[in-house]
């Protein structure tokens, strides 16, 4: 699902990426957003519906139109957040090598970060308030399940992926709803002794996420402290168009880059699409096919070290597209490296004369 604005544009550079791999795919391209409502008079068609239903995940771009009103595109959102009940927003930030221009770069630092926001609750994309001549008002709810739900997912991660601390970050020294959300982390941690963890009041994680993002592994947080810690942490590993995403739930899931639409650069084929193709990585890594997905990351790593084709972004002169041919080649070259390594392996073992039924898996990765 492409959308509108740049998510055609690096969408289609995920794509490119996602064929290169060794992984078949069957690709439903569906229209949806502010464009089609234009065109159509529908965000969300019945075609697109019928493809998310059927679809293991969707890999997405971007809505929003500045000619239509500002509700109608994110029909999109709201479905595929809120009725799909996708609600763990994964956010891995990390610091590639060559990301950043040697002048602007703080030495031996080490970023490597992983946000988790509540997808459902807090103030989301759904909830009540008011608006009058003299005053506005939100309500923001946060409810026992779903703050059990988000900390839990938060700490299986941490586990699955061999972290070794959770921050729970939270304003629970004023606001009631914060309270229960801290009080939640408190009993999910003491059920995981193996993890070390934290807690931070929002504004205190700001200033140390800013100063010393190196310090932090895992983050547990409602849904609009997760928005503006993001920002906060994208500052310092070379912009949001190095930022994925994944927007997870128990049967369901879409990957999207955090940028969104970003219309100022919409068609002049300048946006930076690795923040799409990182988002497919974590795709890949959800469907199942981790060396898949580890192979996207080497790609993308090798490419922005060797610093030749870069986005204006990050201070180069590359083409979208151009970006996504050099991540695609290289993941077709660690391929062929991984299949010439392979059969290697076999012809050493035939002289050997080792069954290769008995060999550990493990020792078939590169």
């Amino acid at each position: 699902m492409p959308g509108d604005g740049v998510g055609p544009e690096v969408t289609a550079e995920a794509v490119k990426v996602l064929e290169a791999s060794a992984v078949e795919f069957e690709f439903l391209d569906c229209s949806v957003g502010g464009e089609q409502y234009l065109k159509e008079g529908d965000p969300l068609p019945e075609e697109a519906l019928e493809a998310v239903n059927y679809a293991e995940a969707v890999l997405f771009g971007a809505v929003g139109h500045e000619g239509t009103p500002y509700e109608i595109p994110r029909k999109v959102l709201i479905y595929l957040r809120m009725e799909k009940d996708t609600y763990a927003n994964l956010r891995p930030l990390k610091l590639y090598p060559g990301a950043i221009p040697p002048r602007d770069r703080i030495p031996d630092r080490a970023i490597d970060l992983t946000i988790i926001r509540d997808n459902s609750e807090g103030f989301s994309l759904m909830h009540t308030g008011s608006l009058g001549n003299t005053i506005g008002s939100d309500r923001r709810v946060i409810t026992d399940f779903g703050a059990k739900r988000i900390i839990k997912y938060a700490f299986e991660y941490a586990e699955k992926n061999h972290r070794k601390k959770v921050t729970c970050v939270d304003h629970s020294n004023w606001l009631f709803s914060d309270k229960l959300f801290r009080k939640n982390f408190i009993l999910i941690s003491e059920r995981n002794p193996g993890v070390e963890t934290e807690h931070l009041q929002v504004d205190v994680a700001a200033m140390m996420l800013a100063r010393h993002p190196e310090d932090f592994d895992v983050i547990v947080t409602p849904d609009i402290y997760g928005d503006i810690l993001s920002g906060v942490a994208i500052s310092n590993i070379g912009g949001v168009g190095l930022a994925p995403s994944a927007c997870i739930g128990d049967n369901f899931a879409f990957f999207e880059p955090i940028h969104g639409t970003a219309w100022d650069i919409a068609g002049q084929n300048v946006a930076n699409p690795i923040a799409s193709i990182l988002s497919a990585k974590l795709m890949l890594e959800y469907l199942g096919y981790r060396d898949e997905s580890l192979m996207i990351d080497l790609a993308v790593s090798e490419v922005l070290s060797d610093g030749k084709v870069r986005t204006p972004d990050l201070g180069g002169r590359s083409t979208t597209s151009e970006v996504g041919d050099a991540i695609a080649e290289r993941i077709i070259e660690l391929n062929n490296e991984r299949k010439k390594y392979r059969d290697h392996l076999s012809q050493l073992r035939a002289e050997m004369n080792i069954d290769e039924s008995l060999v550990n898996p493990a020792t078939e990765l590169m």
